[in-house]
């Protein structure tokens, strides 16, 4: 059996960035594949560019940490499933049963596993940070957000998949009550600190997170927020979850492409039989897709057409990706995970040239990945 060449993977990654940072799709990028061969776990990684545009922030390393955005999902998904498995929460049990403010109103009969497949009928996205009455962060503020977000309900659950932010920031809250543990301390415990990422994957504003001495100097910044008046860096970009006190559903973790990678992997390793980290039976139904769509239980699949994914990840492949320029997509075909992390809203979101990046940045991975190992790597 030949051996992967991880040197020439580390140095096609890094390649591809530097085309992107050169195309100006992003200031900097960091890129991650996770493979196995010989049986051991192999992540080939490379980074280029700079943290923005004001060059005397640094270089990108590979260490860097980039606001993940909605890449947050998957992470809620899996530690719901874990929770469900451990008796701390319960999937199909009514909202109006675990959050007071939805009792009686237009969500109240949505469930956990009608919110993590965007099947609750609830609008894909709302800016309720505009409206909030109260101070951002605050309890008042919290509770208010969900409540708001349970009344932009659109149609009966079940009905259809519409994704749906949403949805998402209600199953954050919805976690957090039925477990009796904050949303942050739940993804610890489930699933960061299991995986040996709790320092690679992380809300900042949670007091587990890295020490801002730690990781500060490591986080790229995102966009000028005209809500906040300033460039954001290591305070989350979404703005939803930024009245939310940084901690929610629908965004807020920050990670680095090795983190993330190593999460992805875990997935796999757990739908190939090669790990109990995650319970497999449970996950192997929460990646069925929902029928008529593309969408997962905290995933999404390949589009007939135009995917994100590019042409060469398989048909059984899934992923997400963040509004920041960030995306993970799992193969299980070739059992390979590709993560791409950058920071494409800096300074502004106007910047849409990801778009024809990121299926072109997935094709050259996996070109070269095919090309060098083939079957033989497939592990």
């Amino acid at each position: 059996m030949r051996t992967p060449d991880k040197a020439q993977l580390d140095s096609a990654i890094s390649r591809l960035l530097e085309a992107g940072v050169s195309g100006q799709v992003f200031p900097g990028a960091t890129g991650c594949i996770g493979y196995v061969a010989g049986g051991e776990r192999i992540f080939a990684e490379g980074a280029a560019g700079h943290l923005g545009l004001d060059r005397s922030l640094g270089v990108v390393r590979k260490d860097t940490v980039y606001d993940l955005a909605s890449l947050t999902k998957p992470f809620i998904a899996i530690a719901a499933l874990v929770a469900e498995a451990k008796k701390l929460v319960d999937l199909d049990r009514p909202a109006e049963t675990v959050i007071g403010d939805l009792r009686g109103g237009p969500s109240a009969d949505v469930t956990l596993r009608h919110l993590l497949s965007h099947s609750a009928g609830l609008s894909a996205w709302g800016g309720l940070y505009l409206d909030v009455p109260h101070t951002p962060g605050s309890a008042a503020a919290r509770r208010w957000v969900v409540a708001e977000a349970g009344r932009r309900r659109e149609r009966p659950s079940g009905v259809a998949v519409e994704y749906s932010d949403l949805g998402y920031i209600i199953a954050g809250a919805m976690l957090a009550a039925m477990s009796g543990r904050p949303l942050d301390r739940l993804v610890a415990d489930l699933v960061t600190i299991p995986l040996g990422i709790q320092d690679e994957v992380f809300f900042p504003s949670s007091n587990l997170a890295p020490s801002r001495a730690t990781a500060g100097k490591r986080i790229a910044p995102t966009e000028r927020c005209e809500f906040r008046g300033r460039i954001l860096r290591g305070e989350v970009h979404d703005e939803n979850a930024a009245v939310l006190g940084g901690i929610a559903g629908h965004a807020g973790l920050f990670g680095t492409a090795l983190g993330v990678a190593k999460f992805g992997r875990a997935v796999l390793d757990v739908i190939a039989g090669k790990s109990d980290v995650f319970p497999r039976e449970t996950l192997l139904a929460a990646l069925e897709p929902r029928v008529g769509t593309t969408y997962r239980m905290g995933w999404d699949g390949k589009s007939p057409t135009g995917s994100t994914a590019g042409t060469r990840m398989d048909e059984s492949a899934f992923g997400h990706l963040g509004f920041t320029g960030t995306s993970i997509w799992c193969d299980p075909a070739r059992n390979v995970v590709v993560v791409l992390l950058s920071n494409r809203v800096h300074p502004s979101r106007a910047n849409k040239r990801i778009q024809g990046f990121r299926p072109a940045f997935h094709d050259g991975v996996l070109g070269v990945y095919d090309g060098s190992f083939g079957a033989a790597a497939t592990g």
